[in-house]
């Protein structure tokens, strides 16, 4: 993709690059496309982020994997609240909005690809241990085979104890944990946007976890 967004003709025609588009621009014209794949109306703000960045498990072996990178705004969270930046990968299917990811954070690992393909792209980048995953998928809306493609491919490389943490304005738990062979909590829940917004912690229940 070229390295710079289009520019507005007006901006063309006088010979200056046009401004890129702000996050919220970005998102919301995706959203519009296609509600159900991306999710929440707006990027999530920086309480969501500090509160998701606080389930990260930094002293886990792996990578931190990010699901549904949209413009960033979660990324931009994970990485001011410490996690290095050569420590998270960001799953994104939407192509421009991987690109626009990858030229935000500078030395980001971007990987263009659907999540429910999780355990084939982590294969194919190298990637075989997992600290932590945090998603902001609408993982709610997905169909059970879907969500557990995702899950799978994910806890295959947590291990034992590992985290899959899930943003979500469901109200209750955006998918049925007991039948996945999950223990799921609420962590937090935090107003944005007019709504409340929740995090749910997941772990593989100790019968279910494989070995490290």
């Amino acid at each position: 993709m070229p390295d710079a967004l289009p520019r507005a003709p007006e901006a063309a025609k006088r010979g200056r690059r046009a401004a890129p588009p702000g996050d919220r621009h970005i998102f919301f014209r995706h959203w519009l496309r296609r509600p159900l794949a991306i999710g929440a109306v707006l990027p999530s703000g920086n309480r969501v982020a500090r509160a998701m960045a606080r389930e990260l498990s930094l002293e886990r072996h792996g990578a931190v994997l990010e699901l549904g990178g949209g413009t960033g705004a979660l990324t931009r969270g994970l990485i001011a609240a410490g996690c290095p930046i050569d420590r998270l990968v960001v799953v994104e299917r939407e192509a421009e909005l991987a690109d626009y990811l990858a030229r935000r954070f500078a030395g980001l690992r971007v990987v263009c690809g659907d999540a429910c393909d999780a355990d084939a792209l982590l294969a194919a980048a190298g990637i075989d241990k997992l600290a932590t995953v945090v998603s902001s998928l609408p993982i709610k809306w997905f169909p059970r085979a879907a969500q557990r493609a995702v899950l799978d491919g994910c806890f295959a490389r947590l291990g034992p104890g590992g985290r899959f943490v899930q943003l979500t304005n469901a109200l209750a738990s955006p998918i049925p944990a007991a039948e996945l062979g999950l223990a799921g909590e609420e962590v937090a829940r935090i107003w944005a946007h007019f709504l409340p917004v929740q995090i749910w912690r997941y772990r593989r229940h100790p019968a279910a976890d494989g070995p490290c």
